[in-house]
C-alpha cells in the first residue's frame, strides 16, 4: 500500500470515529488549502470546539512518549506557530495522532506551553484497516 493511500485510509478512519463522537469534520488532506493549513483533519463541535489534527505514522506498535516528543518536533512546532497566530481563540486544539502498527491511535494535544497525551489507555481510538491490502 502506497504511503498516501494509507494516509487517505487513516484520515478516514479519523474522520469515523470523530463523528462517532459528535465532531462534523472536515478533511483537509484531500482539499488545496493543505499547505496553508497545517492539518490533514478539522473537528468542530459547534464553536466551542475546534481540533486541528495532524497525523503522524508509526511502524511499531506502541511509541513512547518521548520518542512522539522527538518524532513529532516539526508538527509540535507548526502547531504552536497555527495556534500562536490566535491568541484570543481559546477553543481552538492542536493535535497530534500517531497511528501505531497495531492499527490503534495515540493521541496527543498540543498547546502553546505543553504537550500531553490524550485517550490514555484502553480508551485509545482504534484504526481499523479497509481491505484486504491493508
Amino acid at each position: 500500500m502506497t504511503a498516501s493511500r494509507r494516509m487517505t485510509i487513516l484520515c478516514r478512519n479519523a474522520k469515523v470515529l470523530l463523528e462517532a463522537a459528535g465532531y462534523d469534520v472536515v478533511i483537509v488532506a484531500e482539499l488545496p488549502v493543505r499547505q496553508q493549513v497545517h492539518a490533514h483533519l478539522i473537528a468542530l463541535q459547534g464553536n466551542a470546539d475546534v481540533r486541528f489534527i495532524q497525523i503522524k505514522i508509526a511502524i511499531k506498535p506502541y511509541v513512547s512518549f518521548a520518542d512522539v516528543e522527538m518524532h513529532c518536533g516539526r508538527e509540535i512546532r507548526e502547531i504552536r506557530k497555527q495556534l500562536a497566530c490566535h491568541p484570543q481563540q481559546n477553543h481552538f486544539h492542536g493535535e497530534i495522532w500517531v497511528a501505531t502498527a497495531d492499527g490503534r491511535f495515540q493521541c496527543y494535544e498540543v498547546s502553546a506551553n505543553a504537550f500531553r497525551k490524550i485517550f490514555p489507555g484502553a480508551s485509545a481510538p482504534v484504526a481499523l484497516m479497509e481491505g484486504a491490502s491493508a
